[in-house]
């Protein structure tokens, strides 16, 4: 068998999957030791003022990476072949995340005294809704009832005012996970269409992105309007978010089966690229510092490196020597992402309405580490709720 044939993509990147399952699962559990006492300091998101990433600060990257990896892996027929149902499709995927995200960043300030339904049913009901219309295999009658009920939900919101919102009705803010992520993913996959495909082209476009940050935090863009700023931060989303997208597209390129690339140029590529993005997040960081929060250049470049050497251990184990048994796992997370995403806050909104005991983390709150296993304890129950609606066909796709 020649080489090429040998190395080309499987027809589903298993490591991606499995990686993308690793950090689903990393997502899960330190959410559940946010705030906990006791713990190390690595398992706790950086303060706002930190120079340095822990942890729970790579989750974040990982996902917009894995974004960005798709991108190609889903587009590369339709480069010079744009059409209106692709764009139509593009909207509506990156539309329903900006969605999803501002209602998740508006949630902290729900006012059930003056809303339609009490705090729990009405994001109960927000989770239905995304079910329904985010199902994979959803026919029109399940996507017009989602599509109602998401209405509803959106015209019967109630907040308090405060500092970051004022109005009490829906807002959008800093958009909040999925939001950036929609934002980044629609920007990423017009420049991926718009380059064709070219690695030259996009590597071009990334460190124009770059530019975008550091220039839109010195002032370069204070010309525009104040309300396009009020709607999206310029320098962080379409800036440093959208480049940490484009790092994982410039890597999803290599299994595309047109590259026909061999397993060993695959890990000289991405060995060197992590590198390269490393060195270059050091060599920026006096500048605004690898800091999370402010969603720095260096705190991009740095983390991308971190999260490309880590999915080419996943690579290197999975699929070049074909270790896949232990990743088994990891897979239902990795292939049903947005749902296991959602499952947390789901099943604590059911739970609410329920008026169940919290009878599965009895130890959150005393933390330790009778608290980190109490907290893998409960990500291992969300594991399951995952792992058992897949099994059943609830796969959700936006």
């Amino acid at each position: 068998m020649p080489p090429a044939t040998a190395a080309a993509a499987p027809e589903r990147l298993t490591s991606l999957d499995a990686f993308r399952g690793c950090v689903i699962i990393a997502m899960i559990w330190v959410n559940y030791l946010a705030g906990m006492p006791g713990i190390a300091w690595w398992l706790e998101h950086a303060g706002p003022r930190a120079d340095g990433v822990t942890v729970p600060d790579l989750v974040f990257p990982g996902f917009l990476f894995m974004v960005g990896m798709a991108i190609p892996l889903a587009m590369q027929r339709h480069c010079g072949h744009v059409t209106p149902a692709l764009l139509g499709r593009l909207l509506w995927r990156s539309a329903s995340l900006m969605l999803a995200g501002v209602v998740l960043a508006n949630a902290y300030r729900y006012d059930a005294q003056a809303a339609l339904l009490p705090r729990a049913p009405y994001f109960l009901l927000f989770y239905v809704a995304m079910l329904l219309l985010w199902r994979q295999d959803a026919g029109q009658r399940e996507r017009a009832l989602g599509g109602a009920l998401m209405l509803f939900l959106l015209a019967t919101f109630r907040g308090e005012v405060n500092g970051e919102f004022s109005s009490t009705w829906l807002q959008p803010s800093w958009w909040g996970i999925l939001g950036m992520i929609g934002w980044a993913y629609l920007l990423c996959s017009l420049l991926y269409l718009v380059c064709r495909g070219s690695g030259m082209a996009l590597m071009g476009v990334f460190s124009l992105l770059i530019a975008l940050y550091m220039g839109g935090t010195a002032g370069s863009l204070d010309f525009l309007p104040d309300s396009i700023h009020r709607f999206v931060n310029v320098p962080q989303v379409l800036g440093s978010t959208a480049a940490n997208v484009l790092a994982g597209t410039l890597v999803g390129q290599l299994f595309l089966r047109s590259a026909a690339l061999s397993h060993g140029q695959r890990i000289r590529f991405m060995a060197w690229f992590a590198l390269g993005l490393l060195a270059a997040g050091l060599l920026l960081r006096p500048y605004h510092h690898i800091n999370k929060i402010a969603a720095t250049e260096s705190y991009t470049l740095v983390c991308s490196a971190l999260i490309l050497a880590l999915f080419l251990v996943f690579y290197v184990v999975i699929d070049v020597w074909r270790w896949r048994a232990w990743a088994v796992v990891l897979l239902p997370a990795g292939t049903n992402a947005l749902f296991a995403y959602i499952v947390p806050d789901l099943w604590q909104q059911l739970a609410a309405v329920l008026h169940l005991p919290p009878f599965w983390w009895p130890y959150l709150a005393t933390g330790g580490a009778a608290g980190l296993w109490n907290a893998a304890a409960v990500t291992a129950l969300m594991l399951f709720f995952t792992a058992l609606a897949t099994r059943h066909g609830l796969k959700l796709k936006f």
